[in-house]
Formats: C-alpha cells, sequence, structure tokens
C-alpha cells in the first residue's frame, strides 16, 4: 500500500469519529437543555395595584371589612379606597375597664386592604369596642396633599368632625362591638347613615325618647337630638340609696345630632344584683370638655341653652334628661 493511499485512510477514520463525537456532544446539548426546561415551573405572580379599587383616591370614602375575635385575640381586616400607605390608628377599649395600650398603625396597601390583630388583656373582660381612624393632618405629607391638610377634602358618610386646639379637622371614624362571653365574635363595618333635624344646632335643645335595649350585663342606649356634632352627651345612672361611679358612658354626638350609650346594669354587679329600679341620667355641661366651636352656639356657661330640659347647677346651665327604668 503506498503512504499516500495510508494517509488518506488514516484521515477519513478521523473525520468519521470527529463528526460522531460532534453529534453526540450536540445530542447531550439538547437532552440537557429539555431536562433542564422540564424542571422550571410557572411562577404566579399578584399585581396588588391591579386589584386596587377602581375608585382609588377619590375623596369620598368607603371602608369594607369585618372584626372577628377568637379567644383573646381581635382580628381587624378589610378594604378601603383610601390612596396607599394611608395610616389607620386600630384601638380598642372596653365598657367595663380601662385599656391602656390595645392600638395599633397599619398603613393601607397598594390594593387597598390592610389588617392588624389587637390581643386583649387576660384580666379584661366585657365588651370591647374597636375604633379605626383615618387622620390627615397626623400623616405623612403625600396623604396630607392629597387630602388637605386638615382632611378638608374628605367626604361621605365616614367622615366625622374633630376638633383639638380650637382647630376642625375632618377624620373618617367608625367603631365595631365585639362581645367577650362567647366563644368567638365578629362585627362587620357598616356604612353609617346619617339623618339631619331640619332643628339641627339650634340652641333650643331636643331630646327625643330614646330606645333602650338591654341584656344580662349592659343598657344600650339609641337616641335622637338635634345636638351639634362632637357635643360631648354623658349618660349615668342614678340608684336611690346609693353613691355609684362607674356605671356611666360618655358619647361625642354623631353628625345627625344621634349618640348611643352602653352602660353596665347595676344587677351585674354583686352588690347591687337586687337594684330593679333606678334612673338613666342624660346631660350635657359646658365642663364636659365640649369644643370651642359648640360653647359658641351653647354659651361657655350653657347660658345660650333653652328648652325643656335646661337645668342651673351653681350658676351654670346644663341640659338634663331623666328615664326611669324598671327590670
Amino acid at each position: 500500500m503506498s503512504k499516500l493511499k495510508f494517509l488518506l485512510i488514516i484521515t477519513s477514520i478521523v473525520m468519521i469519529v470527529s463528526g460522531c463525537s460532534s453529534n453526540e456532544s450536540t445530542s447531550n446539548k439538547g437532552n440537557q437543555k429539555q431536562e433542564s426546561k422540564s424542571e422550571k415551573e410557572s411562577v404566579k405572580v399578584t399585581d396588588k395595584k391591579a386589584n386596587a379599587p377602581k375608585d382609588q383616591g377619590e375623596y369620598e370614602v368607603w371602608f369594607e371589612g369585618e372584626a372577628d375575635r377568637k379567644g383573646k385575640l381581635i382580628t381587624v381586616k378589610g378594604q378601603t379606597n383610601l390612596i396607599p400607605n394611608s395610616n389607620l390608628l386600630v384601638t380598642m377599649d372596653s365598657v367595663e375597664d380601662t385599656l391602656i395600650g390595645g392600638s395599633d398603625r397599619v398603613q393601607v396597601s397598594e390594593d387597598g386592604t390592610f389588617e392588624t390583630d389587637l390581643k386583649i388583656p387576660k384580666s379584661t373582660e366585657g365588651l370591647i369596642e374597636v375604633k379605626i381612624e383615618f387622620d390627615p393632618h397626623s400623616d405623612n405629607q403625600p396623604i396630607k396633599d392629597h387630602y388637605g391638610e386638615n382632611g378638608e377634602k374628605l367626604k361621605g358618610p365616614f367622615v366625622r368632625l374633630q376638633e383639638e386646639s380650637d382647630m376642625q379637622q375632618n377624620i373618617t371614624l367608625l367603631t365595631l362591638e365585639i362581645p367577650q362571653d362567647e366563644s368567638n365574635a365578629s362585627a362587620k363595618i357598616k356604612k353609617p347613615e346619617w339623618d339631619k333635624p331640619e332643628d339641627y344646632g339650634t340652641p333650643t335643645v331636643r331630646l327625643d325618647e330614646p330606645d333602650i335595649q338591654q341584656d344580662d350585663k349592659y343598657l344600650y342606649i339609641e337616641g335622637k337630638s338635634n345636638l351639634l356634632e362632637g357635643t360631648r352627651l354623658k349618660g349615668s345612672l342614678d340608684i336611690p340609696n346609693y353613691i355609684v361611679s362607674g356605671l356611666a358612658d360618655v358619647a361625642d354626638v354623631n353628625p345627625d345630632g344621634s349618640y348611643k350609650l352602653i352602660i353596665e346594669k347595676p344587677s351585674s354587679i354583686n352588690k347591687l344584683k337586687d337594684v330593679k329600679e333606678y334612673e338613666v341620667v342624660l346631660s350635657v355641661s359646658p365642663a364636659e370638655s365640649q369644643w370651642k366651636s359648640n360653647l359658641e352656639v351653647y354659651g361657655v356657661n350653657g347660658e345660650k341653652f333653652m328648652g325643656d330640659y335646661v337645668v342651673d347647677q351653681n350658676g351654670r346651665k346644663e341640659i338634663e334628661k331623666r328615664l326611669s327604668i324598671s327590670e
């Protein structure tokens, strides 16, 4: 065999082997890509902004949601059309005790949702009131810029007046009642409906007969009046032959003059368990931390008060209405 022919045969063999190796390598890479591809999984992505309310940021504010209690834990969650990062102050208070703490600040998420947990102290019993408040005046500057330095752009039934240092502000405020004498309980956020009377805010004060309901522990007193929003109205019990304190409640009157009071019944207290007859005293006094703007209408000493329920208390005029209760 000639030397040239031998070289040609060797070259051909090398080329064939190289080609096979190349094809095998390409095939392996393809399999690796296929294996790698088969190991990938789709990722579920949620665009919170896309789930935001369509009217997010509008000045007519709404809330929806609920507060759920399980044992000594209250979970408050819901949704609102307030702009993201708005701060909500969520607080709780007991009808029977004064709670120290029991509050949390939570920011509204991109989709308008909010959620927080509140722990009820072990020693606390009875009805719990949960309040959700939004105050633009105490929020960050972008929130103030949107809703107004004092919340003056806020609108809707959730909006309430607040007066501090002679300055009126608009806030949103809602209250939920959570009983503790059950294994668990819940309360839904409801849109309030205000019905302002024609004589609203006149110095001649009208106090309609309230609706009074009761259970084993409390009196629930709901009434209507023509008192100005924010007027501090007190409900207390006058029990014959007893001097008692603590059996009382205070309410800031609603935008339409309505109010609600919750007072412990005497029979729920051991030393008063035999008391069956007593009076509920509804009163308004200029000395009870009244707003300056309201005192301009009623008088610093109540001197402008008029009507059937005006009484004189050491030279100061007050409003007083007495209701007889028989259990």
